[in-house]
């Protein structure tokens, strides 16, 4: 569903992973991303939540990101870490809840999750927080193109990025009251700028993401 009213939203919250996150605006026990070495996203006023609260006038409530987190309660990083783990839950509030994630389902080395797991884990994520966040309006994000592999090509249980994305458009336009923002329909080229690591923004991709997601939230 595409949100097309515009809002007078005045506050969000964030649950991310390691796109989202920058050292001392996530919760201390998050494992971080930014900032690192050789990698331009030096500040945090060079991330994109942070280009999109001032851009827009919105107050960061909370910013609920883990490096390497997953939809699903897989991986090797704590069970604490995945999206819908009770405490990273309870943390968020705001007139907006913006989750972006499910990158590291898919692509981490270690690991990545079946189809079929990842929808029901992201299918159980909407759902509950759904029915949690009733005074919240929620925005999923499809991940952004990673150019560390094509789009079209698969993991090791067979599927790809076009497959992620698919997966979450379907789950979230399902939903009434969950709103998505495509990300992932936007083009990314290895070279472009965008990102650093053929997987994080750097200060360009930044700027980018800032304005797909106030696009996306119709701002």
């Amino acid at each position: 569903m595409r949100y097309t009213q515009r809002m007078t939203h005045t506050t969000f919250s964030i649950l991310g992973d390691s796109i989202s996150t920058f050292a001392g605006y996530v919760p201390s026990e998050n494992e971080l991303f930014y900032p690192r070495d050789g990698v331009d996203v030096t500040h945090v006023e060079h991330t994109w939540w942070h280009l999109l609260s001032k851009r827009c006038n919105l107050s960061l409530i909370m910013n609920e990101s883990y490096s390497g987190s997953r939809i699903s309660r897989t991986g090797l990083r704590p069970l604490s870490s995945c999206f819908q783990d009770e405490k990273r839950q309870s943390r968020l509030s705001g007139d907006i809840i913006i989750v972006f994630g499910g990158t590291n389902d898919w692509g981490q080395a270690d690991q990545p999750v079946t189809k079929a797991v990842f929808s029901q884990a992201y299918e159980q994520l909407v759902t509950s927080m759904l029915a949690r966040f009733t005074t919240s309006t929620l925005f999923f994000c499809t991940p952004v193109q990673r150019t560390d592999r094509t789009l079209e090509q698969v993991n090791m249980h067979n599927w790809n990025q076009l497959d992620l994305a698919q997966e979450i458009r379907s789950i979230v336009t399902a939903h009434c009251g969950a709103h998505l923002i495509d990300l992932a329909a936007f083009p990314i080229q290895e070279g472009d700028g965008v990102l650093a690591d053929n997987l994080h923004p750097t200060k360009k991709g930044m700027v980018m993401l800032s304005h797909l997601i106030e696009q996306g939230l119709a701002l």
